[in-house]
């Protein structure tokens, strides 16, 4: 559930840009999700912007002369409005609230998927095409790899989790045998 501050924010800019046109969405979202990956890689940022001796102008330069003109007007003015409210440590959260909208509004479902090895190309097409057609939505697939699932795959999607992993079975086979012999 999305906090108050992310949702006020991310609600902002979400019909910000959807007023201006919804074919900038897209563009946004890794606009944003960008910009979240650089911040969240300077963690340094973060604290500076909660320091009460460094000044509202101080810390709008920092960014203004990282970030000016290197992003698109919305995002950019967003970043600016966010910093000179105190709020650059909830940006992955407001990040994650406007991508999530986006999503939505979009059609499209974000899934994790998690196997011991890479996916091929083509159970990576199959996985895509069942999902699409369980969801109804588009599918955008995230790989992760976890060799101690040691083998099978797990998906998740959003609060879901789909666990069809050698571990899984054997915690479960674990479990079965344990009722029968205790």
């Amino acid at each position: 559930m999305a906090g108050l501050v992310e949702k006020t924010y991310g609600d902002a800019l979400f019909k910000l840009i959807i007023e201006e046109s919804t074919g900038k969405l897209a563009d946004a979202k890794s606009e944003l999700t960008a910009v979240n990956s650089i911040i969240a890689d300077i963690p340094e940022l973060i604290k500076l912007s909660k320091t009460p001796t460094v000044g509202k102008d101080e810390k709008s330069g920092i960014i203004e002369s990282a970030f000016k003109g290197k992003l698109s007007e919305y995002i950019y003015n967003f970043l600016m409005v966010v910093t000179d409210a105190g709020r650059l440590d909830y940006f992955g959260k407001m990040t994650d609230y406007f991508s999530a909208r986006c999503n939505e509004y979009l059609g499209i479902a974000e899934i994790t998927v998690i196997t011991c090895q890479p996916l091929t190309p083509k159970a990576k097409a199959d996985l895509s095409a069942k999902m699409e057609k369980m969801l109804g939505k588009k599918i955008v697939i995230k790989e992760e790899l976890d060799p101690s699932i040691i083998g099978g795959i797990v998906v998740k999607n959003g609060n879901t989790t789909l666990d069809g992993s050698v571990r899984a079975r054997l915690r479960a086979l674990r479990t079965d045998i344990g009722s029968v012999i205790c």
